[in-house]
């Protein structure tokens, strides 16, 4: 049998339009979600509130532009969630646009 037979043998699940029943929303990534104030966080927990890839936060951190991140081992770096608050702040506009 070719790929395209068993394409044309397939069942076909007809669209209802009735969504409903879809899967019920989840917290993760909900805009609830908020980062500590005290502590230290890696990469992978800070970059969700950050505006910037991964790359540029190692790339910010290392000239200045973003708060220097600690090594805790060779691999391993992690930034004060303290100084990623205070660095949201000074960067966020103060201004309100209508």
């Amino acid at each position: 049998m070719t790929q395209q037979q068993a394409t044309q043998n397939a069942p076909v699940i007809p669209f209802t339009g009735d969504t409903s029943h879809d899967t019920e929303p989840t917290n993760a990534n909900s805009p609830a979600m908020q980062m500590p104030t005290t502590g230290m966080g890696r990469a992978k927990d800070i970059l969700p509130f950050l505006p910037f890839s991964k790359t540029t936060l190692f790339e910010w951190s290392k000239d200045g532009r973003f708060p220097a991140g600690k090594k805790l081992s060779p691999t391993m770096t992690a930034w004060s969630y303290a100084d990623i608050h205070e660095w949201l702040n000074s960067h966020t506009s103060t201004t309100s646009e209508v």
